[in-house]
């Protein structure tokens, strides 16, 4: 694979005096010393990705290479491609990452990108993200928020009815107060989940820098991809196979796999007359929902 093999980075951390190679080889040199601890990729049991730090366990001992030694977000991203590099090359290693927009790398395999391809080169836009995260939030909670309905009614008919009694006499304020406290819950839940969904974005800012470099996305016969292109060459992809199905709002197409985006593609790279017609060709290969 082009991203396991991409120029190896140096990180060197000086409050643990540590210094990290990542590279053909994962190599460490502890403090002062010449010799490194060298280990082959094979030897890692898992490599974790957090907020705050690149966790990588060779069994015997687990270095964290803290993110504040990092010098810059494209260092940062060269680091993350290499290792998901090396996981697609040996998958028995456990990864584990935050959320993110673009695809993880360890689903790519080799393949030439051909001349046919849409191809585009851009960056995301804070907008469009959230907007289409509401869309997504909205789609999966449609029946808890229609179930808040009934059940906020009930519950405050029923409260009404203990609380204050007399029922019979008070049928009619108590069924469209009832109704108006359902109306309310439901209305709540929508608005909050709305909120939460706009503020994606900037969960995602902080911990995937990705979102501000250019990508380069590439939809094929083959396959799909998006990743940074200082450290794309057109020469690894994602098979149709690897996803479900697919998505299109106002802005862009989601890809998924389990359930999980794997896949954004803003429509706005592409002139609005292709549009349709890469819809199509999406749909062609995965089931749209």
């Amino acid at each position: 694979m082009a991203f396991e093999s991409l120029p190896g980075v140096k990180i060197r951390d000086v409050n643990t005096k540590q210094t990290f190679i990542i590279a053909d080889f994962f190599s460490v040199y502890e403090k002062d010393s010449e010799v490194p601890e060298i280990y082959k990729w094979s030897d890692l049991v898992s490599v974790t990705e957090n907020r705050r730090e690149f966790i990588l366990d060779a069994g015997v001992k687990a270095y964290h290479i803290s993110k504040d030694a990092i010098s810059d977000p494209l260092t940062h991203l060269k680091i993350r491609a290499i290792i998901e590099g090396v996981i697609a090359a040996n998958p028995k290693i456990e990864y584990n990452f935050g959320k993110r927009i673009l695809p993880p790398k360890t689903l790519c395999v080799g393949c030439e990108i051909p001349p046919d391809a849409y191809v585009a080169t851009g960056s995301y836009k804070e907008k469009e993200v959230n907007n289409a995260n509401v869309i997504l939030l909205n789609s999966g909670l449609d029946k808890l928020i229609w179930i808040t309905f009934p059940v906020a009614t009930v519950a405050t008919f029923i409260l009404m009815a203990v609380s204050w009694g007399e029922v019979f006499e008070n049928i009619l304020k108590y069924i469209l107060i009832s109704l108006l406290a359902g109306a309310s819950a439901a209305m709540t839940l929508y608005l909050f989940c709305a909120y939460a969904s706009k503020t994606l974005y900037g969960k995602l800012l902080r911990e995937d820098p990705a979102l501000l470099e250019e990508i380069t996305f590439v939809v094929c016969e083959e396959g799909f991809m998006a990743a940074e292109s200082e450290v794309y060459d057109f020469s690894d992809i994602i098979h149709w196979h690897e996803s479900a199905y697919f998505i299109e709002t106002t802005h862009v197409y989601i890809v998924f796999k389990h359930k999980q985006a794997v896949f954004w593609l803003p429509k706005r790279l592409f002139p609005k007359d292709k549009h349709k017609e890469l819809g199509d060709f999406i749909a062609d290969r995965l089931q749209q929902k």
